[in-house]
C-alpha cells in the first residue's frame, strides 16, 4: 500500500512540477483566446504526464494480469508528439512515451520531404503481465501457488526504415526490425502430479480408494529468450497501366525457452524426496528468404487483374533437453532420467505460390472478384536424441545400472494446395447490396516418417549395439484436407433511419488420412483416420435511429455445428464414429447510445453469450478394474454475459465528467466433476465503476483525474485469487 501511495505522490509531484513553469504563457494565452474557444481542443504537439497508483487488496498478480498494469502503479510521460516543418518540404515527426512501473517506452523519429521520401527510426518496449496461479482442486479445497505469482514477459522492439516514394516515378522502402521476447510466464502445458488427497512415499503412491489414486495436474513456468530480426526491402514500378511491386525478406530467429515445474507440490503430498524439474529446455535457429512479385493491371472500368509470385526458403536446427528426476526405489536413491536428452533436429522448408485474381464490373450492378491460388510446399526433417534410463534392478546409481540409447528419427512431408474463391455483389435494387463469397482449400499431400527408435544402445557394461530401423516404426500416408467455406449476405437500408444486415455462413473442413497399402512395412496398412467438423451460422444486425439523439445497435449470431471422427476397422476403430461433439453457439448484443441534451451523453452495452461444447462419450474409466461412470463427462460450457454502461456531462465550457460501470459473469464452473476429471469451466464475477473529470486550465493545459474501485472474485480458483481495492489516476497535458 506504501509503495502504491508514494507512486500517486510521485506522480502528482511530476506533473506540478512539469505544469509550474508553464503557467505564466499558459495564463497569457487564455487572455487571449477567442471567448467561444473549443472546449477541449486537439494540439498539434503535446506533452502528457500521467500517473497510476492501485490500492488493492488480495491477489495482486491477478490483477496486474487482467489490467495489464503493475500492481504497485506507474508514472512518467504517457504521450508526447511534436510534429515541426524545418524547411517548407521537409517535416519532422517525434512520438514518445516513458512510464515507470510498467515498463512502457517508445521513442522514435520521422524525417520526410515532400515528393522524395522519408527515413524514420524508433525503439519501442512494454511489459505484458501474467499470473503463475497455480491450481486449484476443489474436493480437497487444496490451491497450488508457483515461488512468485507475479511473472511478466518485456516485449522490445528496434527499428529503421527507409522509403523512396516520388510522384513521377518508382518507389523504393528499406526496412530493419529487431524484435525481442524475454520474461517468463504460466504455462498451459502443466506437469503431472496426484490428486491434493493422496500420498507420495518413496515416488510410489499410496492408497487405492478414489480419488486418491486419480492424476491431476501441476503448475508450469515458460521461460522466454527469443530474438527475431527482420530484414526487407521493395520496390514499386508502375507502367502502361500495370504497377508492379518485388519484396525481398531475410529472416532470422533464434530462441531459447524452457519450463520449470515442482513434482508433487502440495502440502497433503508426502515426497521423499522433493523434486525441482527443469524440463523441456528448446533452442531453435532459423533462417529464411523470402521474395515475392505482386503486379495489378486495370485494363479499363470493367476488367482488372492481380497475379501474384513468391518463394521462400527455409533452414534451421532446434535443440533442447528433456530431464526428469526420478526416484529408484530398487536404488533408494534419486536419479536423473533423461528422457530425451541432446535433442537436435535440421528442418527445411521450400514453399512456392502462384495466384491469380480476376475482378470483373461488367455494369454499376455488378461487381465479381474471380480468383486461384495454388500453393506446394515441402518440409524435411532429421534428428535424434539421447536416452538415459536406469535399471529396474539397480542398487545404486553407478553406471553399471544405466543404459543410453542414442534414438534417430526422420521425416518428410509434401503439400499441394489449390484454392479457388469466388466473390459476388449486386447492387441493382433500391437500398439493398446482396454479395456471395465461396472458397475451397483442397490439399493434397503425402507424409512419410519415422518413429523415434534406438539405432545405437550402450549398456552399462559399456557394450554398444547398432539396431537396424524396426520395420512397425516406418510410416507412409496420404493427408488430403478439403475446406469449404461460404457466405450470403445482404445489407438494407429501407429509411435514414433504419440499417438492417444479414448473413448467413457455412464451414465444411474435413482432413483425412490415409495409409498407402503400395509400401512395404506393417505400420502402412491403409488405415483410415478422418477428422473433420461441419458449422452452419447465421449473422443479424440492425441499427435503428428513431431521434436524431437516440439510436439502438443489435446484433445476433448463432452458429450450430458437429465434430467427427471415423478410424479404420483395421486400426481398431468401427468405421463411423461421427459424430465426436456437437456445439451450439448464441451470441447476442445490444447498444444504446443517448444524448438527451447537449450536456450529456449515455452509452449503454450488453452482451449474452451461450457456449456448449456436447461429447459423444456418456462415461469416463476412472480405473480399470471399475465400471464406467457418466457423472464426469458433462457438456464444455462457456456462458458469460458483460455489461457496461457510460454517462457523460459537460459541467461547463471547461469541464467534462464522466462515470462508467462494468459488470461481467460466468457460471459455467461444477467442481463435482473433479471427482472422476477435470473440473473445466470459469466461474467469475468482476465489477468496476470509475469516475473521471478532465478540465481545461487554459488553452494550452489540460487536465484529467480519474478514481475507481473494481471487484473480482473467481470460482474456479476457490476465490485464491480474488482481489479488490479502489485506483487512481492523474494526468496533464501541455500544448509545446
Amino acid at each position: 500500500m506504501q509503495t502504491n501511495f508514494s507512486s500517486l505522490l510521485r506522480s502528482t509531484g511530476l506533473i506540478l512540477a512539469c505544469a509550474a513553469p508553464l503557467l505564466p504563457g499558459s495564463r497569457l494565452a487564455a487572455a487571449t483566446a477567442p471567448a467561444e474557444a473549443d472546449a477541449f481542443p486537439t494540439y498539434e504537439s503535446y506533452i502528457k504526464v500521467s500517473g497510476e497508483a492501485p490500492f488493492i487488496s488480495g491477489d495482486t498478480a491477478a490483477f496486474a494480469a487482467r489490467a495489464v498494469t503493475p500492481h504497485n502503479g506507474s508514472y512518467g510521460i504517457e504521450d508526447l508528439y511534436i510534429t515541426k516543418d524545418l524547411t517548407k518540404e521537409i517535416t519532422m515527426k517525434v512520438n514518445g512515451r516513458a512510464m515507470d512501473g510498467s515498463e512502457d517506452y517508445l521513442g522514435s523519429i520521422n524525417i520526410s520531404k515532400d515528393d522524395f521520401g522519408s527515413v524514420e527510426a524508433g525503439y519501442k518496449r512494454y511489459r505484458i503481465f501474467y499470473d503463475g496461479v497455480g491450481g486449484f482442486f476443489p474436493l480437497a479445497n487444496q490451491f497450488q501457488r508457483m515461488s512468485n505469482e507475479n511473472l511478466h514477459v518485456d516485449r522490445s522492439s528496434l527499428w529503421f526504415v527507409a522509403k523512396i516514394e516520388k510522384a513521377d516515378g518508382p518507389s523504393f522502402s528499406l526496412s530493419y526490425r529487431n524484435e525481442i521476447r524475454t520474461g517468463r510466464k504460466d504455462s498451459s502445458e502443466w506437469g503431472a502430479i496426484v490428486n491434493a488427497d493422496a500420498t507420495v512415499t518413496k515416488g510410489a503412491l499410496v492408497g487405492t480408494a478414489l480419488p486418491a489414486n486419480t492424476p491431476f495436474i501441476a503448475p508450469n513456468v515458460q521461460t522466454l529468450d527469443e530474438h527475431h530480426e527482420i530484414l526487407e526491402g521493395s520496390a514499386t514500378v508502375s507502367f502502361w497501366k500495370t504497377t508492379d511491386t518485388l519484396k525481398a525478406t531475410l529472416d532470422w530467429v533464434g530462441n531459447d525457452d524452457g519450463r520449470v515445474y515442482v513434482k508433487y507440490p502440495n502440502s497433503k503430498v508426502i515426497v521423499d524426496p522433493a523434486a525441482t524439474i527443469i524440463d523441456d529446455s528448446e533452442t531453435t535457429r532459423t533462417r529464411s528468404f523470402r521474395v515475392i512479385n505482386q503486379t495489378e493491371t486495370k485494363f479499363n472500368d470493367v476488367v482488372s487483374l492481380e497475379v501474384g509470385l513468391s518463394y521462400l526458403h527455409l533452414t534451421g536446427e532446434d535443440g533442447g533437453q528433456w530431464i526428469t528426476p526420478a526416484y529408484s526405489t530398487s536404488a533408494k536413491a534419486f536419479f536423473t532420467t533423461v528422457t530425451a536428452g541432446n535433442i537436435y533436429a535440421n528442418p527445411t522448408l521450400d514453399d512456392y505460390v502462384a495466384n491469380a485474381f480476376l475482378k470483373f464490373t461488367p455494369g454499376k450492378d455488378w461487381r465479381a472478384d474471380i480468383g486461384f491460388r495454388d500453393e506446394f510446399n515441402a518440409v524435411s526433417d532429421s534428428g535424434g536424441f539421447t536416452n538415459v534410463a536406469l535399471s529396474s534392478t539397480a542398487k545404486n546409481t553407478s553406471s553399471t545400472y544405466v543404459t543410453t540409447n542414442q534414438d534417430v528419427t526422420y521425416s518428410h512431408e509434401t503439400d499441394h494446395i489449390q484454392t479457388p474463391e469466388v466473390t459476388l455483389q449486386y447492387l441493382g435494387i433500391r437500398n439493398l447490396s446482396i454479395y456471395a463469397e465461396y472458397s475451397d482449400r483442397i490439399n493434397k499431400g503425402d507424409q512419410h516418417w519415422v518413429n523415434p527408435f534406438a539405432a545405437v544402445s550402450t549398456n552399462g557394461a559399456g557394450v554398444v549395439t547398432t539396431v537396424p530401423i524396426p520395420v512397425g516404426s516406418v510410416f507412409f500416408q496420404n493427408a488430403n484436407q478439403d475446406n469449404e467455406d461460404a457466405k450470403l449476405g445482404a445489407n438494407w437500408n429501407p429509411t435514414t433511419k433504419l440499417t438492417l444486415r444479414a448473413e448467413v455462413f457455412r464451414k465444411d473442413h474435413q482432413n483425412r488420412f490415409i495409409g498407402a497399402n503400395d509400401y512395404v512395412g506393417t505400420a502402412s496398412f491403409g488405415a483410415l483416420y478422418a477428422t473433420g467438423y461441419t458449422f452452419n451460422g447465421a449473422t443479424l444486425s440492425a441499427i435503428y435511429r428513431p431521434l436524431p439523439e437516440l439510436s439502438f445497435n443489435t446484433r445476433y449470431q448463432q452458429q450450430d455445428g458437429k465434430m467427427s471422427v471415423t478410424a479404420n476397422t483395421v486400426t481398431g476403430g468401427l468405421g463411423y464414429e461421427s459424430p465426436s461433439g456437437k456445439a451450439t453457439i448464441r451470441m447476442i448484443s445490444e447498444t444504446v447510445d443517448w444524448a438527451p441534451y447537449k450536456q450529456v451523453y449515455v452509452q449503454g452495452n450488453v452482451n449474452v453469450v451461450y457456449n456448449t461444447l456436447q461429447t459423444s462419450y456418456p462415461a469416463v474409466l476412472v480405473k480399470a478394474t471399475a465400471p464406467f461412470v457418466a457423472v464426469p463427462i458433462v457438456n464444455a460450457d462457456n456462458n458469460y454475459i458483460v455489461g457496461s454502461a457510460l454517462c457523460g456531462f459537460a459541467l461547463d465550457k471547461r469541464t467534462d465528467l464522466q462515470v462508467q460501470g462494468l459488470w461481467e459473469r460466468a457460471n459455467n464452473y461444477n467442481p463435482q466433476v473433479a471427482s472422476g476429471g477435470q473440473p473445466y469451466g470459469a466461474g467469475f464475477n468482476f465489477q468496476s465503476v470509475t469516475v473521471g473529470l478532465k478540465h481545461k486550465f487554459t488553452d494550452r493545459i489540460m487536465g484529467e483525474a480519474k478514481v475507481g474501485y473494481l471487484r473480482s472474485t473467481s470460482d474456479t480458483t476457490g476465490g485464491f485469487t480474488n482481489y479488490n481495492g479502489p485506483l487512481a489516476y492523474l494526468s496533464l497535458t501541455y500544448a509545446l
